[in-house]
């Protein structure tokens, strides 16, 4: 489906289910089936007013924003459309997320291919900054990773003091998801970089 031919309308008609909490504050996430295709849209109109006018469309800009710089990233979703001024559609990936994969599945390979897609992420000047948010890591089919929500996401310049900073926020994520999967695993560089970003992490107060 071409996106000229979405509407918010046709997205009420389509949804097959809603994926997981919404409310006031947060949009409402569908999974949307059109012309045999599968795709997830990201809605805010359900969202109070101010909510929607502030966050929601700050959210949307950042995720907008950093999709586009990211787009050919196996891995990372595609933007389809935008519909209206409060939707967003996306690509849909098979697959369950790390909260709900069991650690068999969660192999040190998988981590390695996690890992250089958030690197190649980086080089691109995204940093997604709630990987630690185990809904938003897939495992896909042959357990190949996928990055999911960039409604958090900022767009840096790449190399910069704060693109390196932001940087091991996600890659810590990363790394602790392989301790968690696979004890022992890290290498000692690897050890390092977590250590000092939960060091970090204990000092701020809203963590």
């Amino acid at each position: 489906m071409a996106p000229t031919d979405w509407t918010p309308d046709l997205i009420d008609e389509r949804t097959e289910k809603l994926l997981g909490k919404q409310g006031p504050f947060r949009p409402t996430v569908r999974l949307v089936v059109a012309d045999g295709r599968t795709s997830v849209a990201k809605d805010y109109r359900a969202c109070t007013p101010l909510y929607r006018w502030t966050v929601g469309a700050w959210n949307l800009r950042r995720e907008r924003a950093a999709l586009e710089r990211l787009a050919g990233l196996d891995g990372i979703p595609l933007i389809e459309a935008r519909v209206g001024p409060w939707i967003l559609v996306m690509t849909h990936f098979e697959g369950r997320d790390l909260g709900k994969t069991k650690k068999r599945n969660q192999t040190p390979a998988y981590f390695d291919e996690l890992m250089a897609l958030v690197l190649a992420m980086h080089a691109r000047g995204v940093v997604h900054l709630d990987l630690r948010q185990r809904r938003n890591v897939l495992v896909r089919p042959g357990q190949h990773p996928a990055i999911l929500d960039f409604g958090n996401a900022l767009c840096v310049r790449p190399g910069s003091r704060l693109a390196r900073y932001l940087a091991r926020i996600d890659r810590s994520g990363v790394l602790k998801y392989k301790q968690r999967a696979n004890p022992g695993a890290l290498t000692a560089e690897e050890a390092q970089v977590l250590h000092k970003v939960e060091r970090r992490r204990k000092l701020w107060p809203f963590s």
